[in-house]
């Protein structure tokens, strides 16, 4: 088992590497030149714009060749040193992503665990009841949802509660101007805001978990066991949940992990459509102020969250199934 989880995180070294020159790359494919966004007037104050833009390519260091950033951005990451923000200067890129970071984990975790709640009932239910009304329904609507970006599911909620049906706010992530006397006053204002981001990244997940769970669940009613435990005469209930959907639910629970990495992805979508003050919008205005070290902050980030929550899941499978340690032995 330890040789199994240090060859794992060899490998997750190893990948998170790779993605570290496609970071590097990325800002840099970006069209335009960084330092125009920076002199912003001084062309029409007289100021040469050759010398302001030589000199800022000097200060952050874009005049050097490519594989001196390069090892100079690797030795920094490896160190922790995400460097310093162009668009928030002289703050530090992790000062500002840590001041974002808890917003966008505000909406997406509450959105993983309600989706897979969900999904956990109506994929057991569904399977249990296969070729039925809610069963038709899941595998139409989940095939329909791969179809539909998050954003335009986004953008729906918002103009139905908030626009049409004025229930929610329009964007934010706290009602401005408001000081809070106390926690549970802040939270309820978070909430507020946050519901509609909730409910479309819950969305975003749900179709998926249950169409796994739909799917397992059918594979584990099949099983000789299940048959034994009609045979004994015991309650649907119990059989449906105590034996049916207890064997089927490892994939859903290693599937919150893998997805949570991902959700960041639809976070991103999600924070642009509703004007929240996550990781999305934060990412938004550094590629339109072309502030490389904050993109390629952001998307380190989310590179490691997506691999540990791969590493994590890979250890709670490793857990909860016990035939997993016997093909390493």
């Amino acid at each position: 088992m330890i040789h199994y989880i240090i060859k794992r995180l060899a490998q997750l070294i190893f990948v998170f590497f790779l993605a570290l020159i496609v970071i590097f790359a990325i800002p840099r494919m970006l069209p335009g030149d960084p330092s125009r966004f920076f002199i912003g007037q001084t062309v029409q104050t007289g100021v040469a714009y050759g010398d302001v833009s030589a000199a800022l390519r000097e200060r952050f260091g874009l005049d050097r060749p490519y594989h001196e950033q390069f090892i100079l951005f690797i030795l920094n990451t490896f160190q922790g040193y995400l460097g310093v923000s162009w668009t928030y200067f002289p703050r530090e890129v992790s000062s500002v992503i840590m001041e974002r970071l808890p917003w966008t984990l505000f909406i997406m975790i509450p959105s993983r665990i309600f989706s897979l709640i969900l999904a956990y009932f109506v994929g057991v239910i569904a399977a249990w009841n296969k070729g039925g009304k809610l069963d038709v329904t899941i595998q139409f609507l989940g095939l329909l949802s791969i179809g539909l970006p998050i954003f335009w599911v986004g953008t729906v909620f918002l103009l139905a509660f908030s626009y049409y049906i004025p229930i929610f706010p329009m964007g934010g992530s706290l009602t401005p101007g408001v000081v809070h006397p106390d926690f549970w006053s802040l939270l309820i204002d978070a909430l507020y805001h946050g519901a509609l981001p909730i409910l479309t990244l819950s969305l975003f997940g749900f179709f998926g978990d249950a169409l796994l769970m739909r799917n397992t669940m059918l594979g584990v009613l099949g099983e000789d066991f299940i048959i034994t435990a009609e045979a004994k005469g015991l309650p649907e209930k119990t059989i449906m949940f105590r034996h049916a959907a207890r064997n089927a639910l490892l994939p859903l629970v290693t599937n919150f992990f893998v997805g949570l990495g991902f959700m960041i992805t639809g976070s991103i979508f999600v924070e642009t459509v509703f004007s929240y003050a996550g990781m999305g919008s934060l990412m938004t205005r550094a590629i339109f102020t072309r502030d490389f070290p904050l993109i390629q902050g952001i998307f380190i980030i989310m590179t490691a969250i997506v691999l540990v929550s791969n590493f994590i899941a890979d250890l709670v499978y490793l857990w909860l199934d016990p035939r997993v340690k016997l093909t390493m032995r």
